[in-house]
């Protein structure tokens, strides 16, 4: 029987956010706490009983009983059989399925599953029985963790040499390939050779992936040795990958997606991360042994809007701070972060000082902005020279321009202006130049780039002139630039030119009815004509344009470039932007309706442009094509 690979499917459940699938279905759904409800879909209610946790991607209906992940919603929603549901949503995440035949490594990553989680118990028994185990016991009355936070957490001590585990494994039924698979051991690498264990005499941490499963240990020296590492982590396995677990995340995501901020704490260590939990903060996440990744964040942005930093507070911790805030910016994320004193950690600190201290230190917590200004003037022999607050507002804007989120990028940019002592429009200049810069500097690299981004980094921002002031007369609205999304679709298309398939589907799911500007109208008929005849714009196209034409037709050949990536198809471009300007019409659509339907049509139609929204919004685009094509159909312009 064809099967989709097991990390295949997980990856695309992973990636797909259920509240949003469940809204692209036409279904109004609403927060309630840290879940969603709506009424549900599979059974006729007026009052909301259907709760989805967004979180842990899980649906329950407490009317009718009907349960399940974002793959059984397709299949009941859509009549699909299980793989053509996951395909369907592979294909909406951007997931590829490489392969539709049976999954030879499915049972191997369950044997391994079994292998890790029963060594974790074995570990952890020999911690408690075990006499060598004692200097382990010791360590942890030390550092204050009690025999019920290491039952919780599962830590254990692995005995000396491999013949430990080989009787062990025989005992259970395992070989010593599988612990070689596991990352428990190392293969002798010649006939007859030993076997080594590779957490000998250690204390072990379990670490554990999204689903709770054991898939790694992290193995701290408890007797100096200078010819091996204060720590010892699991290889990379068919069952465990660095960039895509967090140490723990599996019991820290419901705490965060119910918080009040639904603020994460990231922290460095294990034991750090272990006490945040134990002295009540149980949204604290650390990394593995390992810089914090694009993968990280993806996993932690599923549960939280916000991250709150604890790192060492040394150059190499500030480093690694900065960096991690870029990334978590770059998802949206607004980022703090906390200094703790006298050289303490998380464990150190609320060991000594207790957690109504530690909460108070989160409550003063620095912005990211104001933490990397300190930091970078620390690096300057003369901070307050010129040429030093030039260096320092580099940093810190090249810092926030990872931001995609307006709001929170234009509250950092002004909180820069503030701390540099520098006019807000002449940061908002210098960091429209940075996005600009980094933009084209991908485009031209081969990596997919927005051409939005580059299209908002071009224009002034913040306390700058935005746009010509209403003219008065009939031509105002040709005075306006044309909006940022239209800007960014002229570029797109200049970059296209001549492209017959894109002309294509600019003719079946764009028409003019959708573009707000007369002058988008104008080079959009223009693009179209030389498209459908294989050519290029003419030269003399932007001669029979007046001032502002001019300037905005010149706008698009530079921006044109950010818009040429290998590693973007096109056509799903062309679809991104049909979505996002069917969008941009129907909600002017919306907005000019009256508050109270005037009669039936008019609450009939108010009704089928709410409905189109989410599918346009997410991008969903077999039921956004559908809409587009039944809204052609009836004809909006009644309606403008």
């Amino acid at each position: 029987m064809a099967t989709i690979p097991e990390a295949t499917i997980e990856e695309v459940k992973a990636r797909t956010d259920l509240g949003d699938l469940v809204a692209s279905y036409g279904v109004q759904v609403r927060h309630a706490g840290s879940r969603l409800v709506a009424c549900c879909p599979f059974h006729n209610e007026k009052t909301p009983s259907f709760s989805i946790d967004v979180a842990r991607g899980f649906y329950h209906c407490f009317g009718c009983g009907e349960s399940g992940d974002a793959i059984k919603f397709v299949m009941k929603q859509e009549g699909l059989p299980f793989i053509d549901a996951v395909k369907k949503l592979a294909s909406r995440c951007g997931v590829e399925i490489k392969e539709d035949a049976p999954d030879p490594g499915a049972g191997r990553r369950k044997r391994l599953y079994a292998v890790m989680a029963d060594a974790a118990q074995f570990y952890h028994r020999c911690l408690r029985k075990m006499r060598e185990a004692q200097i382990a016991r010791d360590y942890l009355a030390k550092r204050e963790l009690d025999e019920k936070t290491q039952d919780d957490f599962l830590i254990g001590y692995a005995p000396p040499g491999a013949a430990n585990m080989l009787k062990w494994a025989e005992k259970n039924g395992y070989t010593a390939a599988e612990l070689v698979a596991a990352g428990i051991l190392k293969d002798p690498g010649r006939p007859g050779g030993d076997y080594f264990h590779r957490f000998s005499r250690r204390l072990m941490f379990t670490v554990r992936d999204r689903m709770g499963r054991v898939v790694a240990f992290s193995g701290r020296q408890l007797v100096e040795d200078k010819h091996s590492g204060k720590y010892v982590n699991s290889p990379e396995t068919d069952i465990f990958k660095k960039s895509n677990v967090l140490f723990g995340l599996d019991r820290a995501a419901g705490s965060i997606a119910k918080s009040a901020h639904r603020e994460a704490i990231i922290c460095e260590g294990q034991i750090d991360c272990i006490r945040l939990h134990v002295c009540g903060f149980p949204v604290a996440v650390a990394g593995q042994g390992t810089a914090f990744t694009e993968e990280h964040v993806k996993m932690l942005s599923r549960v939280a809007d916000a991250a709150l930093l604890v790192y060492d507070d040394d150059a190499a911790g500030h480093k690694a701070a900065i960096r991690s805030a870029a990334l978590l910016l770059a998802a949206g994320m607004a980022v703090r972060v906390v200094r703790l004193p006298d050289g303490d950690d998380p464990d150190s600190f609320l060991r000594t000082k207790g957690a109504e201290a530690f909460r108070r230190m989160c409550d003063d917590a620095e912005s990211i902005v104001r933490f990397q200004v300190g930091v970078e003037r620390a690096k300057e022999r003369n901070p307050d020279s010129v040429d030093a607050v030039s260096r320092i507002a580099r940093a810190v804007l090249t810092t926030i321009a990872q931001c995609p989120n307006a709001v929170l990028k234009a509250g950092m940019a002004g909180e820069a202006a503030k701390e540099l002592g520098l006019p807000t429009v002449a940061v908002n200049e210098e960091l429209g130049k940075i996005r600009l810069s980094s933009a084209l500097s991908r485009a031209s690299a081969g990596e997919p780039t927005d051409a939005a981004e580059t299209q908002d980094a071009a224009e002034p921002q913040g306390d700058g002139p935005l746009q010509p002031q209403s003219v008065p007369g009939d031509d105002a609205k040709s005075a306006m630039p044309p909006p940022k999304c239209e800007s960014a679709f002229m570029a797109f298309l200049m970059a296209n030119e001549g492209d017959g398939g894109l002309c294509g589907m600019l003719g079946e799911f764009v028409p003019d009815e959708v573009l707000s500007h007369p002058f988008t109208k104008k080079f959009v008929a223009q693009w179209r004509d030389c498209a459908a005849k294989g050519e290029e714009m003419p030269a003399d196209f932007a001669e029979s344009l007046d001032a502002n034409g001019r300037r905005w037709f010149e706008e698009a050949m530079l921006l044109a470039p950010a818009s040429m990536s290998s590693g973007m198809d096109g056509r799903a471009i062309m679809r991104d932007f049909a979505c996002e300007l069917w969008l941009r019409h129907v909600e002017r659509l919306r907005g000019a309706l009256n508050a109270v339907p005037a009669d039936r049509e008019e609450l009939e139609w108010s009704c089928r442009l709410t409905c189109c929204i989410p599918p346009l919004r997410t991008k969903n685009w077999a039921a956004a094509a559908k809409m587009i094509s039944e809204l052609k159909e009836k004809g909006t312009s009644k309606w403008t």
